[in-house]
């Protein structure tokens, strides 16, 4: 008898199981304004690590001028790279189709320094900020700040997108 309840109680709760559905982290980019219309929806990535203001207005950090390279990628879930990474020199610019990143099911934008991952902290744009970044001039500029946890001064990427409306760390 204590078996029959014990498999019962098994059989009913995996059916539970089967029955939901699969939870997805993937970032949705379908109903951007660059997908709707049929287009490739880029993100153009511009290096301004070197620069010591113009691009701080929607973070909590003290914008300084570090100047390095940095690596922007996307990532799934779980953390891991999904598909190529970006390797933005300092003052430059370069472009991540989205589209491709889309198909292969990413879920958010990461950016860590090249040279000094140690001593500057990375960032991650999340999937919110990527779809208003699409829906609006698709341009993210990456800076260097500081912020102060703890009373001692840390460095940390940082990131304004779409002329000043979505930027991270906050």
């Amino acid at each position: 008898m204590i078996y029959r309840t014990l498999i019962g109680g098994i059989a009913f709760g995996l059916s539970g199981l089967m029955a939901a559905p699969l939870a997805s982290a993937e970032c949705d980019i379908s109903e951007t304004k660059c997908a709707l219309n049929g287009g490739k929806c880029n993100i153009h990535f511009k290096n301004r690590t070197g620069a010591a203001g113009g691009s701080d207005g929607s973070s909590s950090l003290d914008q300084r001028s570090a100047a390095q390279a940095v690596e922007v990628k996307a990532i799934d879930e779980d953390g891991d790279r999904v598909g190529n990474k970006l390797v933005i020199q300092v003052s430059s610019s370069k472009t991540m189709n989205i589209t491709k990143k889309d198909n292969k099911g990413f879920d958010r934008i990461r950016i860590t320094s090249q040279n000094a991952p140690k001593m500057y902290q990375g960032v991650t744009i999340s999937c919110a900020h990527i779809i208003e970044t699409l829906n609006g001039s698709g341009t993210c500029k990456i800076f260097q700040g500081t912020w102060t946890p703890g009373g001692s001064n840390k460095g940390r990427l940082g990131y304004q997108c779409d002329g000043g409306d979505v930027g991270g760390p906050n």
